[in-house]
């Protein structure tokens, strides 16, 4: 069961002692968060909004909306990050799963014969199960690392576009195993370090071998670069989320393309989806600088949208270069 820390909103609106509060969570949390919401009403008679918007990662923060709403402190629940805070209003609020890893744990030993090194990681949620089946796996005569913190990252954490922890360790081990039941967390993992993975799913007590998946990803990604070669015109899209505006990044792409004899047009949007997408007729091919999984996952195109790193490969291939392992690096911002 999902836990969120709500002692710690209680202990900061007890200090801070604000007249409005703003909560914003995943779509998964929302129900959780709206019994909080109606307790701090209750308790402090203060106005207590919920930004119900999709809300995707701890890039994804609405500060300027809480802004309009008057708000004193904004709390957002679900993307533990090695940050407390981002910014003076916006509070870091932690959510655990206690879900034990035991059973699946149990089914994993036959799939790791022939490895002797694994790599330990995970999502927010569980965290603070990695220890515990650290244990387990060193008893059971394997050699566990788990990369460390850095940046917004916390020890053997990874988001859906930041890799170091499994990274800065891939030449060490020979596997990871990502706990959870996130496949979007563990893609990005086997596609960031090149190495096996598996994913162990503490909820259906299945261990998922994500090789496939993660090769056809990689083909379809490396199919829109060579698609977007052809392009006359490209749109460079700026995402209009407030963690996910690289407005220098577009910038930049834009110069380096139109220095190569490409016609760029600059896009800002919200919701990067293909209904918004194919009213832009003149625009051949897009370039995504808001969210690189937008571009890896699966999303329906008609049209090929790139993520950065995708962009990198094909302006290098643009320059007369070889292609590039584009998405083998520990982050792909």
């Amino acid at each position: 069961m999902l836990r969120i820390d709500e002692e710690k909103i209680f202990i900061e609106i007890e200090r801070r002692r604000p007249k409005v509060v703003v909560f914003n969570a995943p779509s998964g949390l929302l129900s959780k968060t709206q019994d909080i919401l109606m307790r701090v009403q209750e308790k402090y008679n203060i106005d207590a909004y919920l930004i119900a918007d999709p809300c995707y990662g701890i890039c994804d923060t609405f500060n300027h909306d809480a802004q309009r709403l008057n708000a004193d402190i904004i709390f957002h629940i679900g993307h533990t990050s090695s940050m407390d805070k981002i910014g003076d209003k916006t509070i870091i609020i932690d959510a655990y799963d206690d879900i034990s890893f035991n059973e699946v744990l149990q089914k994993a030993i036959p799939y790791l014969k022939g490895y002797s090194a694994i790599g330990l990681c995970t999502i927010s949620q569980h965290l603070h199960k990695l220890n515990e089946v650290k244990h387990f796996l060193e008893d059971s005569g394997f050699k566990v690392l788990i990369g460390k913190g850095k940046g917004r990252l916390r020890d053997g954490q990874v988001l859906g576009c930041e890799f170091h922890t499994v990274y800065d360790i891939k030449d060490l081990v020979d596997v990871f195993l990502f706990l959870g039941q996130s496949s979007f967390h563990a893609i990005g993992v086997g596609l960031s370090t090149n190495k096996p993975i598996f994913m162990l799913d503490p909820y259906f007590q299945e261990v998922i071998n994500l090789q496939q998946i993660i090769s056809e990803k990689m083909k379809k990604a490396i199919l829109a670069i060579y698609k977007a070669r052809d392009a006359n015109c490209l749109g460079i899209i700026i995402g209009l989320r407030e963690g996910q505006m690289l407005l220098n990044k577009a910038i930049d792409l834009k110069k380096r393309l139109e220095n190569l004899g490409k016609k760029v047009q600059l896009i800002a949007l919200r919701e990067i989806i293909n209904e918004r997408l194919a009213e832009l007729q003149k625009v051949d091919a897009f370039i995504q600088t808001a969210c690189p999984r937008i571009s890896i996952d699966g999303y329906t195109f008609n049209k090929p949208v790139l993520s950065i790193p995708q962009a990198e490969s094909l302006i290098q291939i643009l320059m007369g270069g070889e292609f590039q392992d584009f998405l083998k690096k520990p982050s792909w911002l």
